[in-house]
């Protein structure tokens, strides 16, 4: 079995596409003949991280206007592809060659129906991974690993009548640590002592150099905190010196032992993303900041059913009432949280068996 998977990181669209792409790769490697990646040269990409794992990469060059991303444009997604539709499209169906690929896994906001229209003769089968529900799709297989209320019919309209629907935190792609994490998880207990930061790879509001300043007044700093970054942090230097500078703060650039970090905290405060599942994986509650409006359905839902606490939309949030937030949570933890049932971890291998009986039925 061949696979293309066309996803691309950046600076401005952070690293959770190609993250949770490189995961489901992992997963499949052993079973499939290739896995290739098709990866826009953004600046901020993760290219060089795909090579290292080993994975080959077919790099598109990089677009003009990388230089050019507005904050005011930042849920215009078209944007982050950085060229029009039909020029990816192009560069992709060169970069496939002759050989038609079982899968084109696709994992880009910028990218819908019309481009896999494009794409459709060249290869098998399509598979999309798609968060929004915002735009229709041509495809075999979706998986939207988010949970909503309504998430059993957000697509009804959206994909082909016959494409599987692959939907709920039970598909979330995390990588195999964390359930395996999970298995040793020791019982918490109300006082809260170790707190995890993590606002995604790049996150590009700095999100993280305003709670490391929240953490640092003194009602709060007796904390033990544990802050994770990505090699392509633009405020890297910054978020370096205030580590520094700040007693009990550890930080921890590009890691690879994410969930033995995070298993250690008794607190979480992050973004909307994927490392909103990875939290609940390990049964860490958190205090959730949105940087993104597709976060916020999602983060209301949850809040809702009190998976977390949803702080806002980051630009409502600043130090001082984050920090009083932090402090309001610390000091009065609310016993009827819950997390535990929601993400075991185990959404690859789901994914990966689906596809081998997927092939196997096809070869019948």
């Amino acid at each position: 079995m061949k696979i293309v998977i066309r996803a691309d990181a950046s600076i401005k669209m952070g690293s959770g596409h190609v993250m949770r792409c490189l995961t489901l790769a992992e997963s499949l490697r052993e079973k499939v003949a290739s896995i290739i990646f098709i990866s826009r040269k953004h600046e901020g990409n993760l290219n060089q991280l795909i090579i290292e794992k080993g994975l080959e990469v077919i790099e598109l060059k990089q677009p003009k206007t990388d230089n050019n991303y507005s904050n005011k444009n930042e849920d215009i997604y078209k944007d982050w592809l950085g060229v029009n539709v039909e020029e990816d499209a192009e560069d992709t169906i060169k970069a496939i060659g002759d050989v038609k690929p079982d899968w084109l896994i696709i994992d880009h906001y910028s990218l819908g129906e019309k481009w896999e229209k494009e794409l459709r003769p060249y290869v098998n089968n399509i598979f999309v991974i798609d968060d929004l529900a915002n735009r229709k799709h041509d495809c075999n297989i979706l998986v939207d690993q988010n949970w909503f209320e309504n998430m059993n019919t957000r697509y009804d309209e959206l994909v082909p009548i016959d494409c599987t629907k692959l939907l709920g935190p039970k598909f979330a792609l995390l990588r195999p640590e964390f359930a395996e994490a999970r298995k040793s998880l020791t019982p918490r207990n109300e006082t809260i002592k170790r707190v995890f930061v993590f606002f995604g790879g790049s996150d590009p509001k700095n999100l993280t150099a305003m709670t490391l300043r929240a953490l640092s007044t003194p009602k709060l700093a007796h904390l033990q905190v544990d802050v994770v970054i990505g090699a392509n942090n633009p405020h890297q230097e910054e978020i370096s010196k205030m580590a520094k500078a700040i007693e009990n703060v550890n930080l921890h650039i590009q890691v690879n032992n994410m969930a033995t970090i995070m298993a250690k905290a008794d607190l979480a405060i992050g973004g909307g993303g994927v490392n909103t599942w990875e939290r609940l994986c390990l049964n860490i509650f958190s205090l959730v900041i949105t940087i993104a409006n597709n976060q916020i359905n999602v983060i209301k839902d949850l809040n809702n059913y009190k998976y977390l606490i949803f702080l806002g939309n980051y630009k409502k949030i600043n130090q001082i009432n984050l920090g009083a937030q932090i402090g309001n949570y610390i000091y009065n933890v609310d016993k009827n949280n819950k997390n535990t049932m929601l993400v075991d971890g185990l959404g690859a291998s789901r994914i990966e068996n689906i596809l081998s009986r997927w092939e196997n039925n096809l070869g019948e």
